[in-house]
């Protein structure tokens, strides 16, 4: 019990960590629009890391389970995912307002993404644009082989994992959008 309290502490460290570093290089970033979209997600990947990896004792919560496997490295690496799944749905849903290559710039320098967590990246936003149906799977995919080498996921573990990004998502647009609406920002970072 006590080896377990001590790990979820060590987890709350690493989030906290890695909120504030990322949210250093967001608030700093050129662009008013990607910077204030990228501060958001961060902000909102600390919430939902705090929920699925402390918070949430569901008996399927795949990340939960992982809880004694996590290390540094996977926190980083979710808040990496979390942008990188948010930053490819919000380019496809609002396509001709927003361009990809610039997006994905942003998100390589404010996240530090190394040659292969790019071309992972590429490699999702073009399943996204590509195929959309398979873009949900794919992603579920790699969420559980990036964090924890996970390379077979159980039903279970694999409807959580599209539930959660679905949600995440969902909460994220709430919070981004909830004062100022999304094209209004677009329109004020003109």
């Amino acid at each position: 019990m006590l080896e377990k309290r001590k790990k979820e502490q060590q987890v709350r460290l690493w989030i906290e960590a890695e909120r504030e570093r990322l949210s250093e290089g967001a608030y700093a970033y050129g662009e008013p629009f990607l910077a204030a979209f990228y501060a958001q997600c961060v902000e909102s990947t600390a919430a939902d890391a705090h929920e699925v990896f402390l918070e949430t004792p569901l008996a399927c919560n795949y990340f939960r389970e992982k809880l004694d496997k996590l290390e540094e490295e996977a926190i980083l690496r979710f808040f990496k995912l979390a942008a990188i799944h948010h930053t490819i749905r919000i380019v496809r849903r609002k396509r001709k307002e927003l361009d990809w290559q610039e997006m994905a710039a942003a998100l390589a320098e404010i996240y530090g993404l190394d040659a292969r967590e790019r071309e992972m990246t590429e490699l999702l936003h073009r399943c996204a644009e590509a195929y959309q149906a398979g873009f949900q799977e794919l992603f579920c995919k790699a969420t559980a082989r990036y964090l924890f080498g996970d390379r077979v996921l159980s039903g279970f573990s694999f409807a959580f994992i599209g539930n959660f990004w679905y949600n995440s998502y969902s909460s994220f647009m709430g919070s981004f959008t909830g004062y100022v609406p999304f094209h209004i920002r677009l329109r004020q970072a003109l």
